[in-house]
C-alpha cells in the first residue's frame, strides 16, 4: 500500500513540518518481527535527528514503537526527565529531546504512525498536537482509499497505479 518516499505521505510530512517546526517528521508503518515492533520509514523530512535515518527502525532507538504498542498518542516535552524514555536509545543514542507521536489506524488496528522529534526540549502546544492528529488522520484516509481501490479493482498492491507511480 505504501513504499518508501510515497509522494502523498512525503507531502504530508513536509506540511506537518512547516506547521509545527520540529527538527524532523517521520511517517512509518509498523511491522512485527520476533515479538518486536519494527518501524518501516515511509516518509521523512531530511534527517530528523542529525544522523542517517535507516529504513527500518529498531525499538531500542525509537519512541514510535511505544505509540504503536500502546495504541495512543505520546507527547513528551523533555525526554531526559520522562521515566518512559529517559534511558532509551532514542534519547541517549539518537538525541531525541522532545517527542510527539500519533498512531495511525486502519480498520481499528494500529498500522503505523507519525513522529515529530526535536533535538532540544520544547513545549508541544495544543495546536502542534492538533496538527499531528490532522496529519495522522490524512495518512489513515489515504490508506483507507488505497485499500478500498485495491479491493474494488482486485489489484495486488504492486499493480495499484497510485502506489507504483504509473498514474
Amino acid at each position: 500500500m505504501f513504499e518508501y518516499g510515497d509522494p502523498k505521505l512525503t507531502t504530508l510530512a513536509f506540511q506537518l513540518h512547516d506547521m509545527i517546526r520540529p527538527s524532523g517528521v517521520v511517517f512509518y508503518r509498523a511491522r512485527q518481527d520476533g515479538g518486536k515492533t519494527l518501524l518501516e520509514v515511509l516518509a521523512n523530512t531530511s534527517t530528523p535527528v542529525n544522523q542517517p535515518l535507516e529504513r527500518i527502525l529498531i525499538p531500542d532507538n525509537t519512541i514510535g514503537h511505544l505509540v504503536v504498542e500502546m495504541g495512543q498518542e505520546i507527547v513528551i516535552d523533555d525526554t531526559l526527565t520522562h521515566p518512559l524514555v529517559q534511558d532509551s536509545g532514542a534519547v541517549q543514542t539518537m538525541g531525541i529531546m522532545a517527542y510527539l507521536g500519533v498512531p495511525c489506524r486502519l480498520g481499528g488496528e494500529v498500522i503505523g504512525g507519525i513522529s515529530a522529534v526535536h533535538q532540544h526540549r520544547r513545549h508541544w502546544s495544543a495546536s502542534d498536537i492538533d496538527a499531528a492528529r490532522w496529519a495522522a488522520r490524512a495518512y489513515e484516509v489515504i490508506a483507507e482509499g488505497r485499500l478500498a481501490r485495491q479491493a474494488k479493482k482486485g489489484w495486488p498492491e504492486r499493480d495499484d497505479p497510485e502506489t507504483n507511480g504509473s498514474e
